[in-house]
């Protein structure tokens, strides 16, 4: 049985042999010399390898952006290539092949996330991931007749929606099936570094010409600073300022995205035949993630208690709600372990209603002993109006700013910090919060999300 090598060799060996016949030369009177392949990188999503150097010649293989080429020889603006095959991508393109391409597909470095620029699809195959799937599948133009306006005349509630099959979308699905190892710099952008309390301000009203709110009695004072637990971006996460994609790539755990369901019309409203949006994307209607080896994220609670949960599966929220009654991260859908996730033994049990102040995961494991934490309370309040029966007459409402510096290394400077701002409620008048985290990357804060609480009627 012939290896793929021999295949690779034969493949060689014959595109050397014909370039002596065209250059006049006997394959047989000597061994011919194959010259050195130059490697060259696709860089559309979704190209055509043809069996000759013809725009209608039969296409032999379709390969994506950033698929790694050989190129043997250039003629007339057509490139002989050698393609190795990934099985990765399916049996369509796990075969090695001779095949033509147009040199104007071809680049001589990789494509980055930059220069994919919005090219859903382009961004994936230059750097796949959970997000950037989404994003393809979302992007993939569909047919008339699975548009919502003509769903909704033909399509029952919560039926199934079929999408037609296609071999590019088929290739990434298999990719993230099998599962991708991620870059924490093209996960996690922190962006220059800040200074935390620069615009810490307590919102105002005013509504009912209510007084504006009672200066803090004593400003926020940053703990001092220097290079300590993190040195570089990418030896931390906060699940806070990221999602799965992000934790993954600082992990340096693989990925996975695991179909388990297919989309459906929805209704948003509960009356009317409308059927105002299909779940998921393309053929995809819900899905998990998975981690190997397992996502490990730790929680460092106010007491300075270190908990950790190992996450090997988790339900993908691919509907990406913004928001819940309760308050919400902006933007992010990992906002904690969730219920998959498993207790590691060593470290301390957390239980639902403690205090977390942050949750993170690292590239290495954070020792079970209690890390140092010190809050510190400015006080501040503000005028609540006169509201019967609940309030006869107007009260001062009492609330700080709590500044909380996290030390993980107990070495006297805050690695993570987590600032508290209060604002009135609309409804009620009642401190709703804001919390901001900040990293300390090598002596300097940088943002690392925050958590935004809202008021419920």
């Amino acid at each position: 049985m012939k290896t793929i090598s021999d295949g690779l060799h034969r493949l060689r060996w014959a595109a050397a042999a014909a370039a002596i016949m065209l250059a006049g030369g006997s394959a047989g009177a000597q061994t011919p010399t194959v010259a050195p392949a130059k490697a060259r990188y696709v860089q559309g999503s979704w190209v055509n390898l043809r069996d000759a150097a013809q725009p209608q010649a039969r296409v032999v293989a379709q390969v994506p952006a950033n698929t790694a080429l050989e190129q043997l020889t250039e003629r007339d603006g057509w490139c002989a290539v050698l393609y190795r095959g990934d099985p990765r991508l399916g049996a369509a393109l796990a075969a090695p092949v001779q095949a033509h391409v147009s040199c104007q597909l071809l680049v001589d470095q990789p494509l980055t996330l930059s220069q994919a620029g919005k090219d859903a699809a382009r961004a994936f195959w230059v750097a796949p991931s959970p997000n950037r799937l989404r994003a393809y599948g979302n992007a993939l133009p569909r047919p008339a007749s699975l548009q919502i306006a003509a769903l909704a005349k033909t399509h029952a509630l919560d039926a199934p929606v079929v999408y037609p099959q296609r071999p590019e979308w088929d290739a990434a699905k298999k990719l993230m099936r099998t599962g991708v190892l991620l870059r924490p710099e093209q996960e996690i952008d922190r962006g220059a570094p800040v200074n935390p309390l620069a615009d810490v301000k307590l919102a105002t009203r005013a509504v009912d010409n209510l007084p504006a709110v009672a200066p803090l009695a004593t400003r926020p004072v940053l703990p001092a600073i220097a290079p300590s637990y993190f040195r570089r971006h990418d030896g931390v996460a906060l699940l806070h300022e990221t999602d799965a994609d992000g934790l993954a790539a600082v992990a340096g755990t693989r990925i996975s995205v695991i179909p388990t369901g297919t989309p459906v019309g929805r209704f948003a409203r509960h009356s009317g035949p409308e059927i105002e949006y299909v779940t998921g994307f393309w053929d995809v209607g819900t899905a998990d993630q998975a981690f190997a080896p397992p996502l490990t994220v730790y929680a460092i609670a106010q007491q300075g208690l270190v908990g950790a949960h190992a996450v090997r599966k988790r339900m993908w929220d691919i509907s990406n709600d913004a928001h819940y009654c309760g308050g919400h991260y902006p933007g992010r859908a990992f906002n904690d372990p969730g219920e998959e996730a498993q207790p590691v033994r060593g470290y301390a049990k957390l239980s639902d209603t403690a205090d977390v102040l942050a949750r993170l995961v690292l590239p290495g494991k954070l020792p079970p002993e209690a890390v140092k934490v010190r809050s510190t309370r400015y006080a501040t309040s503000w005028t609540m109006p006169a509201d019967p029966p609940i309030r006869d007459k107007p009260q001062r409402k009492n609330t700080a700013v709590t500044v909380h510096e996290i030390d993980l290394d107990r070495d006297g400077v805050a690695d993570i910090l987590r600032i508290d701002i209060p604002a009135p409620g609309s409804m009620s008048y009642e401190p709703v919060f804001e919390w901001r985290w900040y990293l300390n990357i090598n002596g300097q804060w940088f943002r690392a999300g925050y958590w935004v609480d809202q008021e419920c009627t």
